[in-house]
């Protein structure tokens, strides 16, 4: 009787990793490209603004700077303003 449970045990356990594997390998990658391939650097900085979550994104090939403001109640995101860093860097010199 132990002997058919371990048996039956196995065999189920076998079971589930082929299927897990299985899973693994069928699975699709989810690529996106932007602009028709181009390459798109993003840094992104969280912050809090006048007890408000706001997050910052700048495109490090373009130096356009975004921040958008986070309205978790409203479950709603809401662009502040943007900035072209690149054009600041060039006035500084």
């Amino acid at each position: 009787m132990t002997k058919w449970l371990i048996i039956s045990g196995l065999a189920v356990l076998n079971l589930i990793l082929g299927t897990a594997v299985y899973q693994k390998i069928a699975e699709r990658t989810a690529t996106a490209q932007i602009g028709g391939g181009a390459k798109v650097d993003i840094a992104s900085v969280a912050g809090i603004n006048n007890g408000q979550t706001v997050i910052y994104l700048l495109d490090v090939n373009s130096g356009k700077l975004l921040a958008y403001r986070l309205d978790v109640a409203n479950r709603q995101t809401q662009r502040v303003g943007a900035r072209d860093v690149a054009a600041d860097l060039r006035n500084l010199r």
